[in-house]
């Protein structure tokens, strides 16, 4: 069973915009989440005085930011000012409080680039794929060599985000890339499954036949589209779609299109997620 939090200070009505995260916060709670479940994301950045501004400003928390300001002062590490937060707040559990410890100390040992191949990770698994790409794109014309393992996964995951725009031509590239640089089954089933989504289905046999190195990831995608297909058919989405096909043929025009109305708000909801600054 959860534990129940008592919300502290004011819902802010202008938000705070959390840049390393790309994620605007509106409550003092919704900071502490944000810290709790990304704690990779936690450094320097972290302590800002406009922070401290919006915390006293906006949420109300006079107290806090105080105690905040006397923390800068004192040049405290990313960690302490963190932890400030959440116990004022009593966000975590002490549990919570040592995973989040044990985190920053495992960053410490991270270099530049793989703290920000991770705040692009952070990006893409939550949806926002354009900045997503920009970040993975950045890093990947900057990285040195030194740090060019990072590369095949920074372009498999340029592959996903671009799947995630439906643009599955610039996912097979980037999927290709992956694939071709480690040999990776995963990557290379991504990339033929982009590749069959961006082509005609004679273009993509014709494709399959030309490339005989493929011939076993092609049976590999198959495989998986038909198991996709049978996870589909239990899902809510095709519920809805059958929902729709039974409301048209019985002539129920009411039901038929307060259920188009509910997929597409849903679907204008999720594109609102994708590419929201």
């Amino acid at each position: 069973m959860g534990r129940i939090l008592l919300c502290t200070g004011k819902y802010a009505k202008k938000p705070y915009h959390i840049s390393n995260l790309c994620a605007n916060v509106y409550s003092v709670e919704e900071l502490c989440y944000l810290f709790a479940s990304n704690p990779f994301m936690i450094d320097h950045s972290i302590m800002d005085q406009n922070l401290i501004t919006w915390l006293d400003a906006e949420c109300g928390l006079t107290e806090l930011s105080h105690k905040l300001t006397k923390l800068l002062g004192k040049g405290c590490q990313p960690g302490n000012f963190v932890h400030t937060i959440l116990s004022y707040v009593n966000y975590c559990t002490p549990e919570d409080i040592k995973k989040i410890d044990e985190t920053l100390l495992g960053n410490a040992g991270l270099g530049e680039y793989e703290r920000r191949k991770r705040q692009a990770d952070f990006l893409l698994k939550n949806g926002r794929y354009q900045m997503a790409i920009t970040e993975y794109d950045a890093l990947s014309r900057q990285l040195p060599d030194t740090e060019s393992a990072l590369r095949p996964v920074i372009f498999h995951n340029m592959g996903v985000a671009y799947a995630g725009f439906f643009l599955f031509g610039m996912a097979a590239k980037y999927f290709k890339k992956a694939y071709d640089a480690t040999g990776e089954k995963e990557s290379g089933i991504c990339f033929l499954f982009a590749k069959r989504k961006s082509m005609e289905e004679g273009e993509y046999i014709a494709f399959i036949a030309e490339h005989g190195e493929y011939h076993e990831l092609s049976l590999m995608v198959e495989k998986k589209i038909k198991e996709s297909e049978g996870l589909f058919e239990a899902s809510e989405e095709n519920r809805r779609l059958s929902a729709l096909r039974f409301y048209k043929e019985e002539g129920n025009v009411a039901s038929y299109y307060d259920e188009i109305d509910k997929i597409i708000s849903g679907l204008k909801d999720e594109y609102r997620q994708m590419v929201e600054a």
